[in-house]
């Protein structure tokens, strides 16, 4: 029977949050590693909150406070100086530890007595990742089924809408058969059936199972935040997926997804050329973003939009923009094909009822040789 069922908040993330704290303690990917060049800094705001990210000509990245402590100049039009970052306004410079070396206009320099906040990073699946939180870092997770050889990608792409009704899609097998009806899952037979849904709290988060005739999906949400499947690419085949939801602020996120293929040699250099046709192709469309605007004013219905390799991600976007940038998730009524949604709400609420009230809360461990099913034809 379907029942309403309270509700945290989980879209605010930013300092001080409770959802905000618990993602802090985890490493969260903040960019992609070839888009950040050795010797540039960029702005980066995550978490509802802004940083300095750069690449020193060590070729080593660095997280640290967005501002110089003299005057507040932003850190990221500085200069890089070997692993150093010297404000663009006075030329104060800071090691990546954040810890202030040079006064160039000072006769007395205090230097020695001014460092702004640093974080740790890790770079990992094409991503540089950090951690926010306070104290020691956590182990970094690893999963190995994306090591190794093959042909791995990582992008970034950003979402109109909280990080948390992404992740709640992420665990949701159901919606594959209405909001993806029409699309390359229909050709793997990913909507032959409603599936039959079961899932299990788990020592790094929950799997989850979408059974469909004989065949089981299985797939893994790691927590607080990543989910690690297998996806279907009309290029690639089968991959391996990991997709980590992180907020910007509390209306947005960035999506980084990271894919192992087994392709190699000359099948590369065909799917990369295929690859270029495709994004030449969305080059000449209009953007996902106004075709789900489209959709959303009632100019146009989702199943009137043309096919087209986005096509996926506009579906999600028209649906999760939808519920809206503060969704009333206490009036949800949920029933027996939403257990995997409730599963991770009761995990979340227990988790961060545990951090509101001091509480030990639960160690999560990421297994390094977990592996996921497709339980579907190639």
């Amino acid at each position: 029977m379907a029942q309403a069922e309270s509700f945290p908040d989980f879209v605010s993330t930013g300092p001080g949050t409770p959802t905000g704290s618990l993602l802090r303690n985890f490493w969260q990917p903040i960019y992609e590693a070839d888009r950040l060049k050795s010797g540039r800094a960029v702005p980066l705001r995550i978490l509802g909150e802004d940083f300095t990210l750069y690449r020193g000509r060590s070729g080593k990245a660095f997280v640290i406070d967005p501002r110089c402590a003299h005057r507040g100049a932003l850190l990221s039009i500085g200069r890089i100086e070997g692993d150093h970052l010297a404000c663009l306004y006075h030329g104060w410079t800071y090691d990546g530890e954040g810890q202030c070396q040079a006064q160039p206009a000072e006769k007395r320099s205090f230097a020695s007595s001014v460092r702004l906040k640093s974080y740790p990073t890790q770079e990992y699946l094409g991503f540089v990742f950090a951690y926010f939180g306070s104290g020691a870092p956590p182990p970094f997770p690893r999963i190995l089924a994306a090591e190794g050889e093959g042909l791995l990608e990582a992008r970034e792409s950003r979402r109109p809408y909280p990080f948390f009704s992404q992740l709640e899609n992420s665990v949701d097998e159901v919606h594959f058969n209405f909001t993806h009806r029409r699309s390359t899952f229909s050709d793997v037979g990913l909507n032959d059936e409603i599936p039959e849904i079961d899932c299990e709290e788990t020592i790094y988060g929950l799997v989850r199972y979408g059974k469909r005739s004989e065949a089981t999906r299985i797939s893994h949400i790691l927590m607080p935040n990543c989910l690690y499947s297998k996806v279907h690419d009309e290029l690639l085949g089968w991959t391996e997926h990991l997709s980590w939801r992180v907020p910007i602020d509390d209306e947005s996120h960035s999506s980084f997804v990271a894919r192992k293929s087994m392709l190699t040699g000359q099948d590369v250099t065909e799917y990369r050329k295929r690859k270029e046709e495709a994004r030449m192709l969305l080059a000449s469309l209009e953007p996902a973003d106004t075709v789900a605007d489209r959709v959303l004013r009632g100019e146009v219905h989702i199943d009137e939009v043309p096919s087209r390799p986005d096509q996926v991600m506009i579906q999600d976007l028209v649906v999760l923009r939808s519920q809206g940038s503060r969704p009333h998730r206490e009036n949800d009524q949920l029933g027996a094909s939403d257990k995997q949604i409730r599963l991770l709400r009761q995990i979340y609420r227990r988790e961060l009822t545990a951090q509101g009230q001091g509480l030990p809360m639960k160690q999560w461990r990421i297994p390094p040789e977990l592996t996921t099913s497709s339980g579907l034809s190639d």
